[in-house]
Order: structure tokens, then sequence, then C-alpha cells
């Protein structure tokens, strides 16, 4: 085992379970329309514009020997930025944001002809999370090798919209048109990082400074005597965690617990560590503040100020969410003489 307590940011590829450092994610978005340039390598599938400035997307399954199905709305891009280059990955489904204590210097990696036959490892080790496998990438390896050499089975790099489903074509180009705003971020400290989470089909953000980790559902340990709203403990590496339902503080009516259900750890107090249980989260934003505008009178009046205000996302509405205005109120506070 080797020591690490890295944070990783964890995604899939088809079946396959990836991961790369967190503090090299920039943005995820999802899938655009791609533009192919002639003067690229085989790894690079296309380019477009992300707010006036041409990002490389790869996509690494010819290079993994796994096949490529044709590209869907559901994919995204995670943009990673190391040696002063930004460039995009393409992934079928973020999975999760997570610790490790150790990696484990995993032989079978290292013996791979994928690896072998490479001037350095692009596969490094694995952690196990969930009862998955998940295997880091060597990010600036694959940066390196990408643009200076080609898979020995490059796969059919004609133009995008011939590898991508022809039902989602409109809306990879509408992607593409949102993207290419092209105001200056002199100071990416003004604008907002907010994780995208679904609950009963509406879309919150999220304030991404709240936010520990994601994580998925496993055991939960009912809790005697405590409110409805107090689904129980997870064990989550050693930790209990108390997953807390908030539908009932911004005034949703209550769903069952799905199979895909995530829990948000968040960052408050340590001796009492809370998870939320959202439906989905799809992906992680960069906001601009001057987006936001107030809550309709009506809809302000009953969210007792946790919803702070309302930007549009794609197609609909994401609202915001006060998380540190919740812990700070107590709401979230299970009264142990209940």
């Amino acid at each position: 085992m080797i020591a690490n307590n890295e944070t990783y940011f964890v995604f899939a590829l088809n079946p396959f379970y990836y991961a790369v450092p967190a503090h090299l994610v920039q943005e995820v978005v999802y899938l655009p329309e791609l533009t192919l340039l002639a003067t690229v390598s085989a790894d690079v599938v296309g380019v477009f514009d992300l707010r006036g400035s041409l990002i490389p997307v790869l996509d690494v399954r010819p290079r993994f020997r796994q096949a490529c199905p044709p590209y869907q709305a559901s994919d995204g891009i995670i943009l990673l930025a190391i040696d002063g280059q930004v460039f995009g990955l393409i992934v079928s489904e973020i999975y999760d944001v997570c610790s490790a204590d150790s990696v484990q210097d995993n032989a079978l990696l290292l013996s791979t002809s994928i690896n072998a036959e490479l001037p350095e490892p692009l596969l490094v080790g694995s952690i196990t999370k969930d009862e998955k496998v998940i295997t880091l990438l060597n990010v600036a390896a694959l940066l390196r090798q990408a643009f200076f050499s080609a898979p020995s089975a490059p796969g059919d790099y004609r133009d995008f919209y011939s590898r991508a489903n022809p039902g989602d074509h409109a809306v990879f180009a509408s992607r593409a048109e949102k993207l290419k705003w092209r105001e200056q971020r002199e100071d990416a400290s003004g604008y907002l990082a907010l994780a995208v989470v679904v609950l009963n089909g509406e879309y919150f953000g999220i304030d991404l400074l709240a936010v520990r980790e994601f994580a998925n559902i496993g055991d939960i340990v009912p809790i005697p005597c405590t409110p409805d709203y107090v689904l129980g403990c997870l064990n989550l590496r050693g930790n209990v965690i108390t997953l807390i339902d908030m539908r009932h503080i911004i005034h949703l009516p209550p769903q069952p617990l799905q199979a895909d259900s995530k829990a948000i750890v968040i960052n408050g107090n340590d001796d009492f560590a809370v998870a939320l249980l959202v439906d989905s989260v799809p992906e992680v934003i960069y906001a601009d503040p001057a987006a936001i505008t107030p809550l309709p009178t009506a809809v302000a009046a009953v969210s007792g100020d946790y919803l702070t205000g309302e930007m549009p996302y794609q197609d609909k509405l994401l609202t915001l969410l006060d998380l540190k205005l919740i812990l700070a109120k107590g709401e979230l506070v299970v009264d142990d003489e209940v």
C-alpha cells in the first residue's frame, strides 16, 4: 500500500471506473459538439470553444482497448489543468468524489500491455470503494502521450456527428453555442463553484465549498426516536454520518429512497457529521453571480431564506440553496431527547 490521503474525482468509461486527483479538475460540462482539427493526434477527438479558448478533448477508450459507443447527451467532459495546459476528458458518468487513505500499487496494472508498450505508465494504481475497483490515471503522462503518440489501433475519427447519437445532435450544437461565452474571467474568485443536485425533478445549486464529499448510499442504520427526515446513519470508511432528507426544509414532498440516490457529506461540525440525500448530482458548474436573480415573492415567503436566488441552467431554472444558513439555524440537528 502507498500512503496517499489524496482526494480523487471518480468517473466511469463504459463499465470501467477511473479516477484523477481532484485538485486537477477545473470544471465539468456536458458534452458539446466537437470540431476535429487535422493537426491533432488520434487521441484527440476534437476541440470546442470554451469562453474564447479552444479546449482539446481526449477520448482514451481506444488507447485503453475499449469499444467506443456513439456519444450521447448524457456524456460529459472533465476539464483538467496540468503543467499550464487545460484539456478535456470524455466520460460516460461522473461517479463520485472520494478520499483514499492508501493506493494499491497493483502489479497487474503495471504489467498490462497498455502500460508495457509506453515510455511511462498511464495506469498507476487502484483504490477500492463500494466494492468497485477504481483505476488511477497518470494525468501528466496521459497528456504528454496524447499529443505526441497515437494508439496502435485508433478508432474512426471522421467527424463528431458521425460518432454521435443522431437524436442528440441538436443538444450537442446548443451546448457548444452556450459554452462560447467570451467574457474574460480576470478574477476567477468572483465566480461561484456550484454542485448541481436534483430533488423531486427540481434543480438546486449548492456551494461546492460547503461540500466535503459525494458518496453512494449503502446500508442505512435507523436511529430510534428521531424525526422522519432523519433517515439513519451511514458508515463512510469508518466514519458515522447522519443521513438527512432536507425536502421538509424547502417544502418538497418526501420521496422513497432510490437505488442510485446520492449522499452529499457537508462541511460542518465534526462532532455531528451530516450527509444530505439527493436524487442525483449531474455536474459541477461555475456560475456568474450577475446571472442570479431574486426568487419570486411567493416562493421567498415560504423558503425561510434557505433558497437564495435562481439562475438559468440549460433550459431550466437552478435554485440556490444556502446550506450554511440551514446549519447555522440548526435545522439538521437531531434532538437526542425527542
